[in-house]
């Protein structure tokens, strides 16, 4: 009977201390794809800032226009043609899509400054940007 208690303790013992061993290695582990996945989401994000700003740096520079609000509707025609140029070359559908969506509004509210002087300038620019993009698609 004492051999049988003493098998069963020792047992107990070595299974207690083996179960250890894999905790720490299965925590080793898990840390270590934590830390990869981590690397690997920083790459990726990099990565979609690198390709925005070639794109961005790719789209006709914005023109000069002297009324404020005018520059900022250029200024937003610009990043929304950037956003669209980025999607393009990341084969990104959707956000292709909403850039494209965001330019044929901000095309429709253009004519809210159809009095202003340099109206013609920017919408020269929606044109131009939309050339741009068109070769961006074949």
């Amino acid at each position: 009977m004492k051999k049988l208690f003493l098998f069963a303790v020792v047992a107990g013992l070595v299974s207690v201390t083996s179960c250890k061993k894999e905790t720490k290695e299965v925590e080793t582990v898990v840390n270590d794809a934590a830390t990869e996945t981590e690397q690997l989401g920083d790459n990726i994000a990099d990565k979609a800032s690198e390709v925005y700003e070639d794109a961005k740096a790719a789209v006709t520079d914005a023109p000069s226009i002297e009324n404020p609000q005018l520059q900022e509707w250029v200024n937003k025609l610009h990043d929304a043609a950037a956003k669209a140029k980025a999607a393009s070359y990341a084969g990104d559908q959707t956000a292709l899509n909403e850039a494209v969506a965001e330019m044929t509004s901000l095309n429709e509210s253009l004519s809210n400054f159809s009095s202003d002087p340099e109206y013609a300038k920017a919408e020269a620019y929606y044109k131009e940007i939309q050339a741009e993009l068109e070769q961006t698609q074949m």
